[in-house]
This record gives structure tokens, sequence and C-alpha cells, in this order.
């Protein structure tokens, strides 16, 4: 019963995994940087994905655990179906009374019920995401953020595999592997993206919110948690292809004007406004590094000009955007403006389009 038990929990965690396996490589297939995968996405509970395998292996699942950041790492506990039966005399007195009382009772593989023993095993598998590259087209010349992606390649272990555009989908999941490991990751699994990532040498560098929080409070609404998160980063320097889902990070070469965003550590326009939306949405919500992707989103509502809300999204320039910021209310806006500068809170400007989402 032990095999049959550890053949169940090997199962069950590798399949727990699946659904957010299954969502890293949609991303990859539609250009979206895959590390934006996280199990709060996969819109069921690790049981009922464990669940699924451990019914086909004849097990039950009695614990399943997520860990690490994005939920990438499942711990699983079963017990086998069937049991093997006790003989008369190694019943204790309680089991005696479970027996007459019908309590308790487990079935062996004849069919026949009584109380038994049940196999049981523990088993800890883990997603492993490939390194991914991107290139971009080039951006128009008065563009503040990166042009639209041209081609996505990601390594591993399947080996080096353009992924973006026509990538084969079963080739690209070859190199998104699920493995059984020894350990759980040591980073607790909370539901939701952690926003909080460094900003080169140290943490936020700004207060979350306006009651100078370091974390947005759990009970904004969407638009103002938009705001809050992108509030984080206040100071936090330009940098061309900078920023990702979980915060800042060096930029990249180059800009269209020549500059180098690898010399700095922050958010290009773009960057700001996908992190800022990933964080209010609770990873729900992962949108392209290019004002022309997230304009075009089908998750965002266009939104009239004059009946702007906090956090939605402004576009300037037509017909595709060069620049995109934050409405932050009372006729400001949260941006990344341009290199050299800041992160920071500036006067509204004339704005081409506008989009709300949430």
């Amino acid at each position: 019963m032990r095999n049959r038990a550890q053949i169940g929990a090997d199962a069950a965690a590798l399949g727990t995994l699946a659904p957010l396996r299954d969502q890293a490589v949609n991303l990859a297939l539609t250009g979206i940087d895959p590390s934006a995968a996280g199990y709060w996405a996969v819109g069921a509970s690790p049981e009922s994905a464990a669940g699924k395998f451990a019914d086909e292996n004849d097990v039950r699942v009695t614990k399943a655990r997520l860990s690490g950041m994005a939920g990438d790492t499942a711990m699983v506990q079963v017990a086998t179906k069937w049991c093997q039966l006790k003989n008369d005399d190694e019943l204790t007195d309680k089991e005696r009374d479970d027996l007459r009382n019908r309590r308790n009772l487990c079935t062996d593989g004849t069919g026949k019920k009584g109380i038994g023993r049940s196999g049981t095993a523990t088993a800890v598998a883990k997603l492993f995401i490939p390194e991914c590259s991107f290139e971009y087209w080039d951006p128009d010349e008065e563009a503040t953020g990166l042009g639209p992606v041209q081609r996505v390649v990601c390594e591993g272990a399947g080996g080096r595999v353009q992924v973006f555009p026509n990538g084969n989908r079963e080739s690209v999941t070859r190199l998104f592997r699920i493995r059984l490991v020894d350990d759980e990751d040591p980073v607790a699994y909370n539901g939701a993206p952690s926003g909080l990532g460094s900003a080169g040498s140290g943490s936020v560098v700004n207060h979350c919110a306006t009651d100078e929080s370091k974390t947005p409070a759990e009970d904004l609404s969407f638009g103002a948690a938009v705001v809050a998160w992108s509030l984080c980063w206040l100071g936090t320097p330009y940098a061309w292809g900078g920023g990702n889902y979980s915060g800042p990070t060096r930029g990249i070469c180059c800009s269209p004007g020549g500059y180098d965003g690898r010399n700095y550590f922050g958010f290009d326009c773009s960057g700001l406004t996908l992190y800022a939306v990933y964080q209010a949405s609770r990873g729900r919500i992962a949108l392209g590094h290019y004002t022309g992707n997230q304009i075009a989103d089908p998750r965002g509502t266009p939104v009239p000009t004059n009946q702007l809300r906090p956090g939605d999204l402004l576009f300037f320039g037509t017909p595709t955007p060069h620049h995109v910021a934050i409405y932050y209310g009372d006729g400001k806006m949260v941006e990344a403006p341009q290199t050299g500068d800041v992160v920071k809170v500036t006067a509204l400007r004339s704005v081409d389009a506008a989009r709300r989402f949430g």
C-alpha cells in the first residue's frame, strides 16, 4: 500500500501545478512574460487539481498546500482509498466499538468493510519556468516606453524555443517543467503577488498611499489600488524598458534617443502601469509591456477623457500612443516621464484616450 500511496502522492503533487504551468504557457504564447503567472489566477483551489490526479490513482487527498511567492511549489499528502483490514486480535477497544457501530470503516480490495490501515504518503513538486528573452520592434520617435514585442525565445531543459509569435504549444510546454523536489519553498504563499520588490539596493522607496502606509490597504477600490501601488515608487528613476509585474528592474538598450536603459534601475511609462494594474488586480490582469498592447487590451473599457476616475490609464499620442500614465485624481496623474526623470505626480496634460480596468 505504501508504494501505491507514493505513486498517488507523486501524481497529485505534479498535477496540482498543471493549471499554473498552463497559465504560464498561455502568457508566453501571447508575448507576455510568463513570470506573471501565479496560482491566484488559476481560479481553483490546489485541492481540486490534486484530487483529480489522486482519484485516478485510487488515493484521496488529506492535505494540499502551496508555497513560494507565486504558489509554484505544491505539497500533497494522500491516503489510499483501499485499506488492509486488521485482524480481530489487532483491534483496540475503541476500534471494536467503532466496528460494532459501523463507524470509521474502510473497504479492502475484495469489497469487505472493517477497521483497517491505509497507506499514506507525501510528495512535493515545483514548477520551473524557463528563462525568456524579449525582442521589441523599434518604437516611435516620441515613445517613452517599449515598442511591440517582436519575438520571445525561452530556453530550458527542452532546448531553445521561439514561443512568440507562432509558438508551438507542445514544444513550449516541454520547457515549463514540473518536477518532484525534496522540500517545500521556504517562502510562504499568501494568495496574491508580492508587489514590494527590491529597488536595486533597498525596498519600497516611498509610501504606498496617502495615509503613509507601506502597503496599499486591502479594501481599496480597484482604481484607488492602481494609484496606491504606483505611489509606492515615487522618486524611482525612469529606465527605458524597466519595470515588470513585481517592481522596478534594470532597463534595456536603447531608447529612440539613444539612451541606454541598462544604466538605470526603475520603470519606463508602460512598465509602471503594467506593474500597478497587476498588483491592484492581485495578479489577475497581466498587461503587455507596450502602450499599444495596453490600450488595445480587451479587459480595459474605453472611458471619455472628461469622465476620468483615479486609476484609469491615460494614453498620449495617436493613432498609436507613445506614452501612458495613471490618473491620480484632482487633475493630476502618476507617470514615469522620460530618461533623467523619476516616477512622480504631475499635472494632467491633454489626454488622447483612456482605459479603465478592473
